[in-house]
């Protein structure tokens, strides 16, 4: 026999339901704009049926089973996996885009101008040769000439103090993601322990997991009670029980808090491009001077190199004004220290007297500019790998730096498409349409105003039955 309250009780199932579901989507509402939300939907399941003899199976109403957050994740691993190459390309694009400012070609004022001037005033030197002012001026365009190249070494110098500090910054990030992924694992896993799905609590660590990708490459795994394991190849970040492996960064490595490298994979994220642009593009510095091809801090310490050694050698040759001969037209500034781009100078015996620049090739002959004329076609020589005269070299160079930062603005450009791309289908399935959840608002506000009204149909029906029953004829 079914009671007289059955019907009360599926009628106030009814409401708690449609008052829940209500609330999930003001919860929706209220975080549509909020960064990694994903939006939630109730799942109404019925209650456990009733069997009665004779009547068979009996409906006993319906019931909020669980609130699930609406998310791909085929859709979270895409875009990770693409965030990390996106990550890298931004990264190395803005650096190279710093570098060509720094060497600032092609250009009226670029390093290739000032050299050809150079090499200008040695050719003006050869047809007049007594000339003090011609002299001055060939003084000026070396100074310029050293200058200039101090100038560019010290900035790339520069450059590479700026990226060991974003290297440090970057790894300091990482350490505070993981410490912040370890603490929400903690209470993801209580949640789980308690049979809940936190569903915020998820969302926030999802969003944490975003932005670490674009840092570097990791994998992660979800264990049975709902924590994110983090690797970075075969070395834990975040493991169970809230264990942090922190980084650190010495004497420009990054290294695990035991010691070992980190690994990083080449081509994914900020840290990989940061250690790539430091070491093979602006390159080691070193300051003995040139001693392998690698960035442009040695292409500029070889080109001077190449420079001061053999104007030297011709200079050595020839005879000043005043018949002095033997004498080197640059000198290094710091004897500790090889010759690089900002330790070299113009010989001080020279800046004092223009005389002895040793302008001819036979002594006693003032007018004679035959060995100016030999230091001016220096830059016809092929001096460089037997194949590349000085302003070649310099230009290839520069090319060759051309081309690697459009390739990097290529791909930072492709891969922000292909991100954009999978974070809008991302949002599409998790992100809140208003519209969306004022349909279901209306729809539950009716659901939940049907549901009151059987209980005012249920409630009159048990007065009529307590209040009027029995009383008929008195």
């Amino acid at each position: 026999m079914i009671s007289t309250f059955f019907g009360l009780e599926i009628a106030r199932r009814a409401l708690f339901a449609n008052r829940a579901l209500i609330n999930v989507t003001s919860h929706n509402v209220a975080n549509a704009n909020t960064e990694g939300y994903s939006r939630q939907e109730g799942l109404v399941v019925t209650t456990l049926p009733m069997s009665l003899p004779s009547i068979g199976i009996v409906g006993t109403g319906a019931q909020l089973s669980y609130i699930r957050r609406v998310r791909s994740e085929f859709l979270d691993i895409q875009y990770r996996d693409e965030n990390r190459i996106k990550g890298y390309w931004d990264e190395l694009k803005n650096s190279l885009e710093e570098i060509e400012y720094i060497l600032g070609e092609p250009s009226i004022n670029g390093l290739s101008s000032v050299i050809d001037s150079f090499w200008n005033s040695w050719q003006e030197l050869s047809t007049n040769p007594e000339s003090m002012s011609v002299r001055g001026s060939l003084k000026e365009q070396a100074q310029s000439l050293v200058s200039f190249l101090a100038h560019i070494r010290s900035e790339l110098l520069l450059q590479r103090e700026q990226l060991n500090k974003a290297l440090e910054i970057q790894v300091n990030t990482i350490n505070d993601i993981a410490t912040q992924i370890g603490a929400l694992n903690e209470e993801i896993k209580k949640a789980y322990i308690r049979g809940q799905s936190p569903n915020d609590l998820l969302d926030k660590r999802d969003l944490l997991l975003d932005k670490l990708s674009e840092l570097v490459n990791f994998d992660v795994r979800i264990n049975e009670v709902g924590e994110a394991i983090i690797n970075i190849r075969d070395h834990l970040l975040v493991g169970i029980n809230n264990t942090v492996y922190r980084m650190t960064v010495s004497s420009g490595k990054i290294l695990w808090e035991d010691g070992i490298d980190v690994y990083l994979e080449s081509e994914r994220g900020k840290l990989s491009s940061i250690i790539y642009i430091r070491d093979d593009i602006v390159g080691i510095a070193n300051d003995m001077g040139y001693q392998y091809e690698t960035g442009y801090l040695s292409v500029i310490d070889r080109l001077s190199a190449v420079i001061y050694e053999r104007v030297n050698e011709l200079h050595r040759s020839g005879y000043g004004l005043d018949n002095s001969t033997g004498i080197d037209f640059f000198t290094i500034i710091d004897t500790n220290k090889g010759v690089n781009a900002t330790n070299i100078k113009i010989n001080d015996l020279i800046s004092q007297d223009l005389n002895k620049i040793a302008s001819a090739t036979n002594s006693d002959v003032p007018g004679d500019g035959s060995n100016a004329l030999k230091i001016a076609r220096i830059r016809e020589e092929f001096l460089i790998d037997g194949s590349f005269t000085v302003g070649d070299y310099w230009k290839n160079q520069v090319s060759m730096l051309g081309i690697i930062s459009q390739r990097a603005k290529l791909l930072s450009e492709n891969q922000k498409t292909l991100v954009d791309a999978i974070s809008s289908r991302r949002e599409e399935i998790s992100g809140v349409s208003i519209d969306e959840e004022v349909i279901n608002m209306i729809k539950y506000q009716q659901a939940f105003s049907a549901a009151s009204r059987i209980l005012t149909t249920l409630d009159e029906m048990l007065s009529i039955l307590i209040e009027r029953t029995g009383v008929v004829g008195r």
